[in-house]
C-alpha cells in the first residue's frame, strides 16, 4: 500500500510539473504570437505610421509663425556715461557718493527687463497687443489669456556666463508673428525699459540728496541759531557792563599794571569805561545779520545752494552698450520639425500596434464564441 502511495504522490508532482512547464511554454508562444501577429500586419503598422508622420508634418507647417530678434548689450562705456558725467561730477563734488556703475547700470537695465510686470505693462500698450486683441471679446479672462500667451517664452535674456565668455554681455530677445513687428517690440521694449531705470537712477539720486540737503539744512538752522543766541547775548552784557560803567563813573578804558588795556577780556567789559562800551555796543546792534559774519555758515550756505540747484530730472542715462543692435530677422524660427515628426511616427506605430492587436482579439473571441455554438453539448 505504501508503495503505490508513493507512485500516486510522484506521479501528482509530475503532473503538476508537467502542468506548470506547459503554462510556461504558453506564455512564450502567446509572445511570440503576439510578435508574429504584429509582423505579419507590417503592412497596417507601416500605414498607421506613415499616416501619423504626415499629420505631424502637417500640423508642423500650421503652426503659427515666429520671428526672433535679437540684440546684444554690454557694459556702458565713455561714449554712452557722458550724458551724466556732469551731474555724476557735481555729486562728487558735493561729497554724496552715488554708487552708480557701469555694472550696476546693466544689472539694473537687466533686472527690470525679466521683470513680468514690466513686460506686461509694456505690451497692452503697443500696437501688435491692440491689433491681436481686436477680435477677443472684452472680458478680463480673454485679456489675460492672450497676454500670457504672447508673453510665454517670447521675451527672453541670455548671459554671457551660459556661454562661459570672458566679457560681460547679454543677449535679449523678442518674438512675435511677423519679423518687423519682432524688431520694434524689442526695440521698444528695450526704450520702455532704459527710461524706467533712468526714473529709478533719478528717485534713487533724489532720495540720497533730499537727506543729504535735510541733515545739511537742520544742521546750518541749529548753528544758526546758536551764532543769533551768542549775538543777542553779546549785547545783553554789553548793555549790562555800560549800565555798570556808568553807576562806577568809569568813561574811559582801564589800564592794567604793565600798561595793557582789558577791554577785550568780555568778564571785565566794564574795564572799557562807558564810552568805550557805548560804541562798542552801537556797532554790535548794527549787525543786523550776525551768520553773516560767521565763516562756517556762510560755507554751509553756498552748499545748501548747491544742493538745491542740482536739477536731477535733467539726468540722461544710457544703461549698456550696442554690441548688436536689434534686427529684423530674416527667417522664421524653426517649430523643430524632425522631432515633431519622430513622435508622430512613434504615436503612429504605437496606435498601429494597439489596432493590430485588438483587432486580432476580437477576431480570435468570435471564432471562440463560433466554436463553441458549433460543438454540440
Amino acid at each position: 500500500m505504501s508503495i503505490i502511495k508513493i507512485d500516486e504522490t510522484s506521479s501528482a508532482r509530475k503532473g503538476k510539473g508537467a502542468v506548470s512547464s506547459a503554462g510556461r511554454c504558453d506564455e512564450e508562444l502567446d509572445l511570440l504570437d503576439v510578435l508574429s501577429i504584429i509582423f505579419s500586419r507590417k503592412y497596417t503598422l507601416a500605414l498607421f505610421t506613415a499616416l501619423a508622420l504626415f499629420i505631424g508634418l502637417g500640423v508642423s507647417y500650421l503652426l503659427p509663425q515666429r520671428w526672433t530678434s535679437s540684440a546684444m548689450l554690454s557694459v556702458a562705456e565713455a561714449a554712452q556715461l557722458h550724458s551724466m558725467e556732469k551731474m555724476l561730477t557735481e555729486l562728487q563734488v558735493l561729497d554724496i557718493d552715488t554708487k552708480i556703475t557701469p555694472a550696476s547700470l546693466l544689472t539694473d537695465f537687466i533686472r527690470n527687463f525679466d521683470s513680468p510686470r514690466l513686460r506686461e505693462q509694456y505690451l497692452v500698450g503697443t500696437a501688435y497687443f491692440k491689433q491681436l486683441a481686436k477680435g477677443l471679446e472684452q472680458s478680463p479672462e480673454e485679456r489675460n489669456r492672450l497676454i500670457n500667451s504672447i508673453l510665454s517664452g517670447n521675451i527672453e535674456s541670455q548671459s554671457s556666463s551660459d556661454s562661459k565668455k570672458e566679457y560681460r554681455f547679454y543677449e535679449v530677445k523678442y518674438s512675435a508673428n511677423s519679423a518687423p513687428a519682432a524688431r520694434e517690440l524689442l526695440q521698444g521694449y528695450i526704450n520702455y525699459v532704459t527710461s524706467v531705470v533712468e526714473k529709478e537712477l533719478q528717485q534713487r539720486i533724489t532720495y540720497h540728496v533730499d537727506m543729504v540737503k535735510g541733515k545739511a539744512i537742520g544742521q546750518y538752522n541749529l548753528d544758526k541759531k546758536r551764532v543769533e543766541n551768542e549775538h543777542s547775548i553779546k549785547l545783553e552784557r554789553l548793555e549790562y557792563a555800560l549800565q555798570v560803567a556808568n553807576s562806577a563813573g568809569l568813561k574811559k578804558p582801564v589800564w592794567s599794571i604793565n600798561g595793557t588795556s582789558t577791554y577785550d577780556d568780555w568778564d571785565y567789559l566794564e574795564s572799557l569805561g562807558s564810552e568805550g562800551l557805548k560804541r562798542k555796543l552801537k556797532i554790535e546792534q548794527s549787525v543786523e545779520d550776525p551768520t553773516l559774519l560767521n565763516v562756517d555758515l556762510q560755507n554751509r550756505r553756498v552748499y545748501i545752494e548747491k544742493l538745491q540747484a542740482l536739477k536731477i530730472s535733467e539726468l540722461h542715462i544710457e544703461p549698456f552698450k550696442y554690441m548688436r543692435v536689434p534686427y529684423e530677422p530674416l527667417y522664421r524660427d524653426s517649430p523643430k520639425r524632425s522631432l515633431i515628426a519622430l513622435m508622430s511616427a512613434v504615436v503612429g506605430l504605437i496606435t498601429g500596434c494597439g489596432y493590430v492587436l485588438l483587432s486580432n482579439a476580437i477576431k480570435a473571441y468570435r471564432q471562440s464564441l463560433k466554436k463553441k455554438a458549433d460543438t454540440p453539448d
